[in-house]
């Protein structure tokens, strides 16, 4: 399924939708934000949650770090609505 969960970022939330297929993350899509700068961030942090399966050991992207830190604890928090 779908999990979604939101986390503030530079400008506010960053809200971060997780598919789980058979028990792997299939997905991981920043659904909405309001970040002005830091794109780099939006589409490598998720790519690093799907290549590790995970959000542990997941690095921020350098100089997105606020950016990449809320991505990183969405994706945890939906991952922890969707294991409930």
């Amino acid at each position: 399924g779908t999990h979604t969960a939101e986390s503030l970022g530079y400008e506010g939330p960053v809200r971060v939708a997780v598919t789980v297929k058979g028990g792997r993350i299939a997905d991981v899509q920043v659904v909405q934000h309001k970040e002005k700068q830091f794109y780099s961030a939006l589409t490598d942090t998720p790519a690093k949650i799907i290549a590790k399966q995970g959000v542990k050991g997941v690095d921020g992207t350098s100089s997105a770090t606020i950016t990449s830190q809320a991505i990183i604890n969405s994706a945890a928090k939906a991952l922890a609505s969707g294991a409930k």
